[in-house]
């Protein structure tokens, strides 16, 4: 049996695709409706409910990304806008050498970078960051 917030919200999602005779449809109605469908039609509500939810879960988290070391920013999901407006999502990689960076994996660009005893700063070419709570670990 599923989550019980995932079968609800994908019972929730099924009734709001569903063209009903009745403008509002009771929970009855949902619910036997719901029930007579097949399998892998509850599994593909199922995918889109998880989805919604997991993306919901996904919160900005509470960072303040200029002053931590780089452990703590490897390995993190993160938003990224360039200067000419590109959206980038992804995990980061922390590369440490004689200039710290972090980069969002696939990406070679630096996303931050600093010197020893610095503060961490946007690399050229970005325009703003948001990391997110989840890690690779999650």
């Amino acid at each position: 049996m599923p989550d019980e917030r995932i079968e609800k919200t994908a019972i929730a999602v099924f009734a709001a695709q569903t063209n009903w005779a009745d403008f509002n449809p009771s929970e009855e109605q949902i619910r036997d409706l719901w029930d007579g469908q097949m399998d892998a039609i509850h599994d593909s509500f199922r995918r889109l409910a998880k989805a919604a939810l997991d993306s919901q879960e996904d919160q900005p988290a509470d960072l303040d990304w200029e002053n931590v070391e780089p452990k703590v920013l490897d390995s993190r999901m993160v938003k990224a806008v360039t200067v000419d407006g590109t959206i980038v999502r992804g995990r980061t990689v922390a590369v440490h050498g004689s200039l710290d960076q972090l980069i969002v994996e696939g990406i070679l660009q630096p996303l931050l970078m600093r010197l020893p005893g610095e503060h961490w700063r946007l690399a050229s070419g970005w325009k703003s960051l948001v990391f997110y709570n989840k890690t690779k670990e999650q």
